[in-house]
């Protein structure tokens, strides 16, 4: 009987130099800056110690612990807490290394099979930008119907949760080449469209391609997100506003397309963000946005959602707004929490091989890839979301690791 190996990409890590190792190295599991000796020479350090700094800089991972924020940066040892969570002091050999892009895209909750394509920089990119899968999951579960049709679509982690909810995602629209490449790779019944939205003959592209791929049926949610810096006081409808460029490119197609939801995601510190309006305090931008969508028909609600609360084992907090237009009886909501106990560190990438800094290969071959957790499990294809989700009810009396495997 042949034995069939298992196939995991993307497990890299990013070079060092010998500082970053040296740092890296006094570091203990759950530790950060403050474990890294002075005689040690580093002016970043230097300049922490004597103004203050988050305690996720120079953090190391504990196996025990959600991820903190998998963000573009987990390149560098300064920028968060990135290093892998084997530190020497316990029964398993040293790691001092940061985490590998398949340990990362774990931390995110992206499938092993799914394979990101491009430069290692891009690959930063397209990870550390991506809404987690599982995340993205919770929220479709609370949109009605099945189309879909995705602005800044990333690599796809908005897109791939959707689709595990049972939507079809007939559109996509991104300007970055690498991050299309990835998404074309694993939407391949997505017509994927590479361009800028704020060029109307883009907006326009898209428009008619979602409408073709309805056959005169109804667009049932819009998703993506804008990013923050394409909102002013003005309105989207001023053009002469560079400001507004994004916003205008988002609001012509979700008022061209009239889709019976939209789903749009951000950072939560849009919030609290405000235009920029010569000798005034400017309005926030949320209210401006809010107000927008209620013009165009739409009843919106909004929330601060974390990650850790929906079997993503990373503390990510990310703003979601999702609006349903007013014919449509179905009132918008959001998704309630439902792990109570997060996953671990553990839970997601216990189970992968070892290496060193500015080690291992795009494409790896293991003979086998026991599976440690449930989440290994899903992640590895062996379980549906079906079966794991259903599982997270159990997860609230004990963490994922120590329950039995399917």
């Amino acid at each position: 009987m042949s034995i069939i190996p298992y196939t995991l990409f993307n497990h890299q890590t990013s070079s060092l130099s010998e500082l970053d190792l040296a740092m890296i190295r006094h570091v203990p599991a759950g530790g950060n800056w403050k474990d890294i000796p002075e005689h040690i020479p580093s002016k970043r350090l230097e300049q922490i110690r004597r103004t203050g700094g988050r305690t996720t800089y120079y953090g190391r991972l504990r196996w025990d612990k959600p991820a903190y924020t998998i963000n573009t940066y987990f390149n560098r040892p300064g920028n968060g807490t990135f290093m892998h969570p084997d530190d020497g002091r316990d029964n398993r050999p040293a790691q001092h290394r940061l985490i590998s892009f398949r340990e990362a895209a774990r931390l995110q909750t992206f499938p092993d099979n799914y394979r990101f394509w491009g430069p290692k920089t891009s690959l930063l990119n397209q990870i550390g930008n991506a809404v987690p899968p599982l995340l993205a999951y919770a929220v479709a579960r609370n949109v009605e119907g099945e189309s879909a049709a995705e602005l800044f679509a990333g690599a796809g982690g908005l897109s791939l949760g959707f689709e595990l909810a049972g939507f079809s995602v007939l559109t996509a629209l991104d300007i970055d080449k690498h991050a299309i490449t990835t998404y074309a790779a694993h939407h391949p019944n997505t017509h994927v469209i590479r361009g800028d939205i704020l060029d109307g003959s883009v907006q326009e592209n898209f428009i008619e391609s979602t409408i073709d791929r309805l056959f005169n049926n109804e667009l049932d949610v819009l998703i993506g997100g804008p990013p923050c810096q394409g909102f002013s006081t003005a309105g989207w409808r001023k053009s002469d506003d560079p400001r507004n460029k994004l916003w205008q490119g988002y609001m012509h197609i979700l008022e061209a397309l009239r889709p019976k939801w939209f789903v749009l995601e951000n950072v939560p510190g849009m919030k609290s963000m405000r235009t920029k309006t010569a000798g005034e305090k400017g309005r926030l931008v949320i209210d401006i946005m809010v107000e927008e969508f209620t013009r165009l028909g739409y009843r919106v609600v909004m929330d601060v959602l974390n990650a850790i609360d929906y079997g993503v084992p990373q503390r990510r907090r990310r703003l979601f707004l999702v609006g349903v237009r007013h014919d449509i009886p179905t009132p918008p909501r959001l998704p309630a929490p439902v792990v109570e106990h997060p996953l671990t560190v553990h839970d997601a990438i216990s189970n992968l091989p070892p290496l060193g800094a500015n080690d291992g290969q795009e494409v790896t071959l293991l003979e086998d890839l026991p599976a440690q957790s449930l989440l290994q499990q899903w992640l590895q294809g062996e379980l549906s979301i079906e079966q794991f989700y259903g599982s997270l009810e159990q997860l609230n009396a004990a963490p994922a690791h120590q329950l039995p495997l399917f």
